[in-house]
């Protein structure tokens, strides 16, 4: 029976993961069809030249669905506009949501060309104003010597005592009865890290294309299918995560098995934890 149970557990953690994501994902194509309708007028009212409009439209965009892009096109949208300590503002929000954004040297430059702008209209207003009688320097007296303090004496330093600690032991030969548990659990334990490296690809590859979609201003429109593509290659990423848990977690069972053999009252157990829109497990022992 322990046999079986751990055979079916990583199907039950496949299952968990995909019935999680089944509610959050019609959430999130409604969200997108709305932000999308914003995003689009936000893109004619830009070409347009009605920026004040733009603004509104990323801004409600923004608000559905907050993506790293409308945060650019509404720093855009107010320097065209006339607000360079807004643009400034909505520049910094931008590279603060995405630090590893591809035109942060262009945005970064863009931000220190606006802030030289600023100030120098803040020193235009300033030499504007009246100026100020500056007051009179106080009168300059003689200060006197100060006796200096003898330094203080060394003070000797004890080292403290030197902790000597008996010698350890080497280990016990281990039994051969456990070796077949141990390489069972290390190869089910490497499958199931190359999954969990599948799964970080697939999602890495699946924020790049998401990040396609939503090109800049200056570099195109809303790209549909990229935006597919994305949500694909995301869920490809959580099934493969979600099976190279399962895995990893087989192997360590496998492997802490193994060394549990000599003495029955050394358990080791996995139970899968399920709750509605999340899924996990419970690694639990006795030793």
């Amino acid at each position: 029976m322990r046999r079986q149970g751990k055979i079916i557990l990583p199907c039950v953690v496949v299952v968990a993961v995909l019935m999680g994501m089944a509610p959050s994902g019609l959430a999130q194509s409604r969200s997108k069809q709305s932000a999308e309708k914003h995003y689009n007028k936000g893109m004619t009212a830009y070409s347009l030249g009605h920026f004040r409009a733009a603004i509104e439209e990323f801004e409600k965009a923004y608000e559905i669905k907050p993506e790293p892009i409308f945060l650019y096109n509404i720093a855009q949208s107010h320097r065209q506009n006339g607000n360079p300590q807004q643009a400034v503002f909505f520049y910094r929000r931008y590279l603060d949501a995405d630090p590893n954004a591809k035109n942060r040297p262009a945005v970064e430059k863009r931000i220190s060309e606006m802030e030289a702008q600023l100030n120098a209209r803040k020193d235009k207003d300033a030499a504007k104003a009246s100026p100020i009688e500056p007051s009179p320097a106080p009168p300059v007296v003689a200060s006197q010597p100060v006796a200096t303090a003898a330094a203080p004496a060394p003070v000797a330093v004890t080292p403290p005592p030197v902790d000597v600690q008996e010698p350890v032991p080497p280990p016990s030969p281990e039994p051969r009865s456990g070796r077949g548990l141990r390489i069972a659990g290390i190869v089910v334990g490497s499958v199931g890290v190359a999954a969990l490296a599948g799964g970080i690809f697939f999602y890495l590859h699946a924020s790049s294309l998401h990040d396609q979609a939503y090109p800049p201003l200056d570099r195109g429109g809303y790209d549909a299918g990229k935006d597919d593509s994305s949500k694909t290659f995301r869920i490809l990423g959580w099934v493969s995560l979600g099976v190279g848990a399962a895995a990893l977690g087989t192997g360590v069972v496998l492997f802490s098995a193994s060394y549990g053999s000599k003495n029955s009252e050394k358990t080791l157990a996995l139970t899968p934890l399920l709750a509605p829109g999340a899924s996990g497990a419970s690694l639990s022992g006795r030793f």
